[in-house]
């Protein structure tokens, strides 16, 4: 390996027999769950009927034939780890065995011993050392070595006995031994393996298991966790991930539809949250825990390029990685893993309630460092950052650190970092960081955002605003950019010359409505009134100046005047709407096509959420001006679309505006509620409508539900509107629907009081919060 004259273990060429002994296992690890699971129920129900004379079950095939192939190609394993059908055998047998067996475990360790350094760097090897480093460590769904079968010897006991007797009287190592001697084989090539294509994601699997940490998808999708526990991990979790032992049909390419660069959808849809690795009690021992920590400490030492001490050093390879397609996001990992466990030291703190929603963008909160701890001496090393120059004012007389920052905003590898940094660093550092990358200074802010990566890091940095100084900050720098309208030009309005951005940032036709989403969260969550009032007239402004623009020459000369006055006024709040949107109005005259598909812009759908959470006094114009500009179709349209039921319907419904909201939608709506009701959209509109509305009107809706009770009763959101709404108590009669809505609030009461959401609505809402803020 280049850098590194140490030398490491090479496997030879596998055997061309064994090659295609490998090849001719019919191996799947579909059927052998299923039979481990017949297996396990059939003594069960042995055990829940008292039968002592039934016969005992056959002990899983599959697995049996896992073991014996595991056994004949031990000696070969590493060898057929480089060639590509061989290596997916190998994953899909090192599966189904470490999956069902605990001493398959060490028998599966101890074959790639003396090889890791080797398979992490090539093709196909570095994805068994993952797979095995990844098994060996899990849980077991169902250890038969040790299953209570009912016989004088466990039958599984039986079989490891006969598959590895003699490959574990060489091996007598347990899994965390053998663990780390493999950590210790890559430490001494850890730099190299950082920028290695195949070695970091190796770095990043062994690195994880020392944390005792693994990350899983943020948003969970439909469908796909459906049990609790090490069954759901094997089946649709984190370890199912691993599975590449069969091969995929070849299909027919869909396009894929790319995402626009300036909302930053695709960030929020592939974020991971961190969770305590499930592993074999072997490794959760105070020992290994030990163990694991110094070689972690060791680990992390080498992957920063740095002595032992913690004194700045200038700029050099360190920084250049950051920026590596493939040292950066490990990097990246490096600071997540140490906030973590930073953070989980210090669990007497009070938990914060996550409320992340992949609809609204919300992102779940990132654990964050504190001072003096290993990520933030990490973090300094990354930025060069001198902790020993303080941050007075608006000054930060960091040498290096503001040059750094401005650079990794303008890379794609380096933002994702620089990104992770203000989302998990403490609260001093994060307005440090703001200092000295110059956020705070208008010219500055504004060449951010005109980039196209480092505007990201800019909706990063105000979605992890800490203080409201901060928030209003960032508002004065932010409203003389938006209000030249630069933002928030749309795509079909822009020309061929403007997809070049001259250096001078001169170009006003870069749309970046996830910017204008961002800084509108930011004043709804951390802003004052007089924030909220300054950005949304902004904004307003802002709309006013785009269409002025694009008006003719001729017409600007006619009107100057007329023009520069509608402009400092801005543009009302019902003619900003649909441009925020991106839905014009149509006539309710045109016929409702159930079938049609709503294309609404999702920052635009996301900003008017938190706009409808802003003061009654800012608020009212934007709520009045919605529910006033769009009909019944468009109502129903959006209220049977994902992104508009929750950002724009559920924004209405849920917020402080719901009693002026619901009676409006009310009286839109009434026709199509029955066709709403049995959507699997549109149904929680209609109920989150009928919990909205005052007594009287839930009344007339359940009536109107009743004429609708064989649509209602055709799938399940009808029935669970059915239910939610008391249609059939209302056909028994007035004190049977009373009894059924009485019975509701007091469970909705009850929900409340445990899960801590009644905040009030309107300005009471915004008090309580004002004052939680006092007191913070």
């Amino acid at each position: 390996m280049e850098g590194n004259s140490q030398e490491y273990g090479r496997p030879r060429r596998p055997n061309a027999e064994t090659v295609s002994y490998l090849n001719g296992l019919p191996i799947d690890e579909k059927l052998a769950s299923e039979q481990v699971r017949a297996y396990v129920d059939s003594f069960q129900q042995n055990n829940d009927a008292d039968n002592t004379s039934a016969e005992a079950a056959e002990f899983p095939a599959l697995v049996n034939a896992t073991h014996a192939a595991l056994s004949s190609v031990f000696n070969e394993i590493a060898s057929l780890a480089c060639e590509e059908i061989p290596a997916q055998q190998i994953e899909t047998l090192v599966r189904i065995a470490c999956r069902y067996s605990a001493a398959a475990k060490r028998v599966v360790l101890a074959s790639l011993s003396g090889y890791w350094v080797f398979l992490s760097t090539h093709r196909f090897g570095s994805h068994v050392a993952q797979t095995v480093l990844r098994c060996a460590v899990a849980e077991c769904e169902v250890n038969l070595d040790e299953f209570d079968d009912k016989q004088d010897e466990c039958e599984g006991k039986m079989v490891i006995d006969d598959s590895y007797a003699s490959i574990l009287q060489e091996n007598t190592s347990f899994v965390p031994e053998i663990l780390l001697q493999a950590f210790e084989e890559l430490k001494p090539f850890a730099t190299d393996l950082t920028v290695h294509v195949c070695g970091t994601h190796v770095l990043r699997t062994a690195l994880c298991i020392l944390a005792g940490v693994e990350f899983v998808d943020a948003f969970a999708k439909p469908n796909g966790n459906k049990y609790d526990g090490s069954v759901n991990e094997w089946e649709s979790g984190v370890l199912s991930a691993t599975r590449r032992g069969k091969l995929k049909d070849k299909k027919k390419k869909k396009k894929k539809r790319k995402p626009d660069s300036d909302e930053g959808s695709s960030a929020e849809n592939k974020a991971t949250v961190m969770k305590k690795m499930n592993m074999i009690a072997d490794c959760q021992t105070t020992d290994f825990q030990n163990n694991a920590d110094v070689m972690l400490k060791d680990m992390v030492q080498v992957l920063s390029l740095s002595d032992a001490t913690n004194n700045v050093q200038p700029p050099g390879e360190l920084q250049q990685r950051t920026c590596h397609p493939s040292g950066g996001p490990l990097l990246v990992q490096i600071v997540r893993l140490l906030s973590y466990r930073d953070s989980s030291q210090h669990e007497a703190k009070k938990q914060v309630k996550d409320s992340a929603d992949r609809r609204l963008g919300i992102l779940p909160d990132e654990p964050k460092y504190s001072t003096g701890s290993d990520a933030e001496v990490f973090v300094h090393k990354l930025l060069c950052w001198d902790a020993s120059i303080p941050v007075e004012g608006d000054e930060a007389n960091q040498p290096h650190a503001g040059d750094i920052i401005y650079g990794l905003s303008g890379e794609p590898r380096g933002s994702i970092l620089l990104e992770t940094i203000f989302r998990s660093c403490p609260d001093e550092f994060h307005n440090a960081l703001c200092v000295a990358g110059g956020f705070y200074d208008e010219n500055t802010l504004k060449e951010y955002i005109y980039h196209g990566v480092s505007n990201f890091v800019v909706q990063a940095l105000l979605n992890s605003l800490r203080s409201r100084n901060q928030a209003n900050k960032m508002v004065k720098c932010l409203s003389p950019i938006i209000e030249d309208g630069s933002l928030l030009q749309p795509k079909k309005h822009r020309g061929p010359s403007d997809d070049q951005i001259d250096e001078n940032c001169d170009n006003k036709s870069i749309q970046r409505m996830g910017i204008i989403w961002r800084a509108v969260e930011m004043v709804s969550n951390s802003g004052s009134a007089q924030d909220q009032e300054q950005l949304i007239h902004a904004l307003m402004r802002g709309f006013a100046s785009m269409s002025s623009s694009g008006d003719d020459n001729a017409a600007k000369k006619d009107s100057e005047g007329k023009k520069k006055r509608s402009k400092s006024k801005g543009l009302s709040a019902k003619g900003c709407i649909p441009l925020l949107l991106g839905l014009t109005v149509s006539s309710d005259d045109e016929p409702y096509s159930s079938g049609e598909r709503l294309t609404l812009n999702a920052a635009g759908a996301r900003t008017m959420y938190h706009i409808f959470q802003f003061t009654e006094r800012l608020r009212s114009d934007w709520v009045n001006g919605f529910l006033n500009l769009y009909g019944t179709n468009d109502l129903a349209k959006i209220a049977n679309d994902g992104l508009g039921s929750r950002c724009i319907m559920d924004g209405l419904l849920d917020g402080p505006a719901k009693e002026v909201a619901s009676k409006s939608l009310y009286s839109k709506l009434f026709n199509r509620l029955p066709f709403l009701a049995a959507e699997r959209v549109g149904h929680h509109v209609v109920m989150k409508l009928f919990r909205a509305l005052p007594y009287d009107d839930k009344a007339v809706m359940s009536a109107e539900l009743s004429h609708s009770l064989n649509r209602l009763g055709s799938n399940a959101m009808g029935r669970s509107v059915m239910a939610t709404c008391a249609v059939k108590e209302y056909l028994e009669g007035e004190n049977a629907w009373k009894e059924a809505l009485a019975k509701q609030k007091v469970n909705e009461e009850w929900l409340k009081d445990i899960i801590g959401e009644d905040k009030g609505s309107g300005e009471e809402a915004g008090d309580k919060s004002r004052k939680k803020r006092r007191k913070e």
